[in-house]
């Protein structure tokens, strides 16, 4: 009797343990209600604080918005309780929606990247994020999302790699004064601006406009305290240019820190961050194409970055696809024959450079060179007339002219790399691959792709291309984002006649 008391007592012991095994990390309840959960803890707070912790008042006062608060925190724990996973020696079951009906599964050896990320706090409560990616789906979202513990996330990794076990392993290590370059190549004014924005968003949302509005009076006698010689507006300008470009930089060198990229049989494993740990299994056979990438700079100092499009790795935010994120022009070969063996080099089977291509490069950024000239010089003669504008700012010719001419310097910039961009324009294609050599605006791009990858070549002509006999070709991969790569005028002629049979052309 006593026996089959304990026996009961251990399998209801086993199904109580085997119940949190398969629920997400319980930091999943806070995720789910914390949206509407500050529209209400902070109001509750503050009037707990006012009627001086007299709960029995506090709760007569308030007891819709605690009883809208239960329900909320209700909806999250039983959201918690349905969405589930198992996890099998070859795949994953992921049960989400409001009652788990809806069932994922996803085998290893289907997959086409798996990512591990796990920040600060993260860490610092055991949790970790995976995320499971296949070619099935062409949207967003991952197939499978999950927030479990470290020891999960650890174990479901070790499985997906498990075919890798007891094979040679190929390294590529990152230098960390190489991170430190191309965090200064890579980092930007905008993207720092963003993580700032987002910064002050999220805090306006949980404790609401009076912090803001502190922060900005705060902000606004300090100027005032260094405005004796230097305008307000000149300052805050350079502080937030300096700080958003700074933030990014920093965002950037932690982001890369300690990158490394490990081949071993089919796979890549991609492991990176000082903050926010990453670590992604890529499936070679799944990647799309590899992107070499410079800027003119980058050019100047004979520097490359190397990325890969493959399904899931690089689109969650503040990922950057990288296989090699930087390395001299003399090492990316080695680099990419130890970790991608095979890769072809096709032949380009035309090239621009000739002075009617050239031409072609640079006539619309010369156009686009003299229009802050030509405003000028319009705005010039409209403001003479306006007395009110000339009364307040004196000087207004000169600053004027001083926009003007600072307005011109990114335009002349991009002018200079069209002109590259005429001479290092190519397409070669064979019955397997392609490469094309591109410029997207100011980056340069050389794509290795196979044809198996391709989903669609269309070559197209407007107006100017039919009297120049030029054409711009666009090849579109198997991605889950639409991925075009866009080569422009080239030689109609030539272009036809190495072109594969599968062509859309339209006009």
């Amino acid at each position: 009797m006593a026996k089959g008391i304990g026996y009961s007592e251990g399998r209801a012991a086993g199904r109580f343990i085997g119940f949190f095994l398969k629920r997400q990390h319980p930091i999943m309840i806070l995720r789910y209600i914390a949206k509407y959960l500050w529209l209400l803890v902070i109001p509750l707070g503050k009037y707990l604080i006012a009627s001086k912790f007299n709960f029995e008042s506090w709760i007569k006062a308030n007891w819709v918005d605690i009883l809208t608060l239960s329900v909320i925190v209700g909806y999250g724990i039983l959201r918690w309780i349905f969405i589930y996973f198992e996890i099998t020696d070859d795949s994953v079951i992921a049960h989400t929606g409001y009652f788990g009906i809806s069932r994922t599964r996803v085998y290893f050896r289907e997959m086409s990247s798996m990512s591990l990320c796990q920040g600060y706090f993260y860490r610092l409560i055991g949790a970790c994020s995976v995320y499971i990616d296949t070619d099935a789906k062409s949207i967003q979202s991952s197939d499978i999302t999950l927030d479990i513990t470290q020891k999960q996330a650890s174990r479901i990794y070790e499985l997906a790699s498990q075919r890798c076990r007891n094979k040679p392993k190929y390294i590529y290590k990152a230098r960390k004064s190489d991170l430190m370059i191309f965090s200064l190549l890579f980092s930007s004014t905008l993207s720092g601006m963003l993580l700032t924005l987002t910064f002050i968003y999220e805090v306006y949302h949980i404790f609401g406009r009076e912090i803001e509005m502190q922060f900005i009076e705060r902000l606004n006698n300090t100027l005032e305290s260094l405005t004796l010689h230097i305008p307000k507006y000149l300052i805050a300008a350079s502080v937030l240019l300096i700080g958003s470009w700074l933030l990014s930089f920093v965002s950037n060198l932690m982001r890369h820190w300690g990158f490394t990229c490990t081949r071993c049989w089919d796979m890549l494993f991609v492991s990176s961050g000082k903050g926010t740990r990453r670590r992604h299994i890529l499936m070679r056979s799944r990647i799309n194409y590899i992107d070499y990438q410079q800027t003119m700079l980058m050019k100047f100092f004979r520097i490359c970055m190397v990325s890969v499009n493959c399904t899931g790795y690089g689109k969650r935010r503040l990922e950057i696809n990288a296989l090699v994120p930087i390395t001299t022009n003399d090492h990316v070969a080695a680099s990419i024959k130890m970790l991608m063996p095979g890769t072809p080099k096709v032949d380009y089977d035309i090239r621009t450079g000739s002075f009617s291509d050239v031409t072609r490069f640079i006539t619309i950024p010369l156009i686009l060179c003299a229009v802050p000239w030509v405003v000028y010089n319009i705005l010039c003669r409209v403001i003479v007339n306006v007395t009110v504008i000339t009364r307040i700012v004196p000087d207004w010719q000169r600053s004027l002219r001083s926009l003007t001419v600072l307005s011109m310097l990114p335009l002349i910039w991009l002018l200079i790399v069209k002109l590259y961009a005429a001479f290092n324009t190519a397409v070669g294609l064979d019955s397997e691959n392609c490469t094309l050599s591109y410029c997207r605006f100011t980056r340069f791009h050389r794509t290795v792709l196979r044809r198996d990858r391709i989903s669609k070549i269309v070559v197209s002509q407007n107006p100017f291309q039919r009297v120049s006999r030029t054409c711009t070709l666009k090849i579109y991969t198997n991605s889950e984002k639409k991925s075009t790569h866009t080569v422009g005028s080239l030689r109609y002629n030539e272009l036809i006649k190495v072109i594969s049979p599968q062509l859309e052309v339209r006009s």
